[in-house]
């Protein structure tokens, strides 16, 4: 079985997933857009309001770029296992190894 598949089968099932899109590392594209951009459609906002609440508050998203997709990065089925996790602007944001981002509802409080 795809462990990528699983991981996200169980962040499916543990949280809601409110949206899921695919970053592209081969393309221009840096990796801070696909989520802003989900970020602000699923809060029904502009991209430019989401500046009052920086994403690099939250965490460096260039290291993570560079530790998912970057240079000297495995490109074998060991990417797909590699997931970074964070909240930002009231959502849970995951990013995998092999592009894809899925924003869930944060997590409620541990007991």
């Amino acid at each position: 079985m795809d462990r990528s598949a699983t991981k996200e089968n169980e962040v499916c099932r543990s949280e809601s997933v409110l949206h899921k899109t695919q970053y592209d590392p081969e393309s221009d594209q840096q990796l801070i857009h696909p989520i802003l951009e989900a970020v602000a459609m699923l809060g029904e906002r502009p991209v430019k309001a989401l500046q009052k609440d920086p994403l690099h508050e939250s965490i460096d998203i260039e290291a993570v770029e560079a530790l998912l997709f970057g240079p000297g990065r495995d490109s074998g089925t060991n990417a797909f296992r590699r997931t970074v996790s964070f909240e930002y602007s009231g959502y849970r944001i995951h990013i995998h190894g092999d592009g894809r981002i899925l924003l869930s509802e944060p997590n409620g409080p541990t007991n």
